[in-house]
């Protein structure tokens, strides 16, 4: 089996890479480096790249079995500086990379990446995905393309982006953690999220491909939400005290107060990794 990976540099990419690996699979990746995550010290041993945009055809193989869609302009909030960009990036990208599955009779998963979909987010980025997922329906009823999307609910883990404004928020607390600053809490804490480690992301989006679709959406998640303030507990410990272990910052424009995960599809797949297990381990290691 070869499978085609773009955003293969990226951070879900390249544990995506290496999981396929694994399986004896063989891996094209794509991936024009424009993401904060992708970097090619990201690349993995056995799998062969091409660096550029999805929408050139000389960066595609000449026969593969199944394409995993994962390039995208990521975050919400810069896609408020370039709302066209965002929508151009994400919809077209999504387009043609289905347009080449169609091509090669093979089946497309599409990283949809944004549980802010089942929240109250309104946004250039949130719409593009929903965009994205409407064509694949499309796709599916026009085409019979065996086509998915996977809405992922909070992914945190190895290579995750860590530094900068829009650094994942288990990353970032955890580089404030260690190096002794306060954790940055945006709004007031009671926000609550779905963390879903990336080995079980991959796990899942492995799973979506080995199954016959028609454009349904897979919610690939735990249904065990923690609020920001429990995350912050997680790394400070119950006592943890405000001005010292945290502070708390404004609210960004159209931040969502909660995920919501519900169950769309029967799968051969359960998330295993749980966050307070996953930061006991990042602080077992620094102490």
């Amino acid at each position: 089996m070869k499978a085609v990976v773009t955003g293969a540099l990226g951070f879900v990419g390249s544990n995506l890479v290496k999981r396929l690996l694994s399986e004896g699979y063989q891996v094209h990746g794509i991936d024009n480096l424009s993401s904060m995550s992708s970097s090619l010290k990201n690349s993995v041993e056995g799998a062969e790249y091409a660096v550029g945009p999805v929408l050139d055809e000389n960066l595609w193989p000449d026969k593969f079995d199944v394409i995993f869609h994962l390039a995208a302009d990521a975050r919400i909030q810069p896609s408020f500086d370039a709302p066209f960009d965002t929508y151009d990036n994400n919809v077209i990208g999504l387009a043609y990379a289905a347009e080449m599955a169609l091509k090669n009779n093979c089946k497309i998963v599409f990283s949809s990446t944004s549980s802010s979909l089942h929240g109250d987010y309104v946004s250039p980025y949130t719409q593009s995905k929903r965009a994205s997922e409407e064509y694949l329906k499309m796709m599916s009823y026009c085409f019979d393309l065996d086509c998915s999307s996977a809405r992922f609910f909070n992914v945190y883990g190895p290579n995750e982006p860590v530094h900068g404004e829009y650094a994942t928020v288990v990353a970032k607390f955890g580089r404030q953690y260690f190096s002794g600053e306060p954790m940055t809490v945006v709004g007031d804490g009671t926000q609550s999220r779905d963390f879903t480690h990336v080995d079980d992301i991959c796990n899942g989006l492995i799973a979506i491909s080995k199954k016959k679709m028609s454009g349904e959406i897979v919610n690939l998640g735990r249904n065990n939400p923690y609020t920001i303030m429990d995350l912050v507990r997680m790394y400070a410990g119950e006592e943890a005290k405000e001005g010292v272990d945290y502070e708390f910052v404004p609210k960004r424009k159209n931040e969502g107060q909660a995920t919501r995960w519900t169950k769309t599809v029967d799968l051969d797949w359960s998330p295993k990794i749980n966050l307070p297990d996953y930061i006991n381990s990042l602080k077992s290691v620094k102490d």
